[in-house]
């Protein structure tokens, strides 16, 4: 089971890693309406990633109810999967960074520009 979820968060991950990266480009390009049209997929994908994440902490903890490490509690491919999660979770930490800054600072320039 916990392959599956760790499967299916690696995807999601990858899903908003690749649609932070083109709300970025249409940053960049001043293209607002592909990026709004985006929000409802993304919004969907991340209660999706929070829901996948809570499955995974349950598991984890019904596991250490024995008193093993995590290293012991996960199997090679569960620990493979996990290891690309949690690489996958850096990656999208960053590039939801760059866009962070970027919406800021285009927050600003249009507020500052209207006043």
């Amino acid at each position: 089971m916990l392959k599956q979820i760790l499967i299916s968060t690696n995807n999601n991950l990858s899903k908003l890693i690749d649609i932070t990266t083109q709300d970025i480009e249409d940053i960049k390009e001043a293209n607002h309406e592909a990026l709004f049209e985006r929000n409802q997929s993304k919004e969907k994908i991340v209660q999706e990633f929070i829901a996948q994440k809570n499955q995974i902490d349950t598991i984890l903890l019904k596991r250490s109810e024995s008193g093993s490490t995590l290293e012991n509690m996960l199997n090679s491919e569960e620990s493979n999967l996990f290891d690309e999660f949690k690489a996958k979770l850096q990656e999208f930490y960053e590039v939801h960074k760059r866009f962070s800054k970027m919406a800021l600072l285009v927050t600003n320039f249009y507020n500052n520009f209207w006043v």
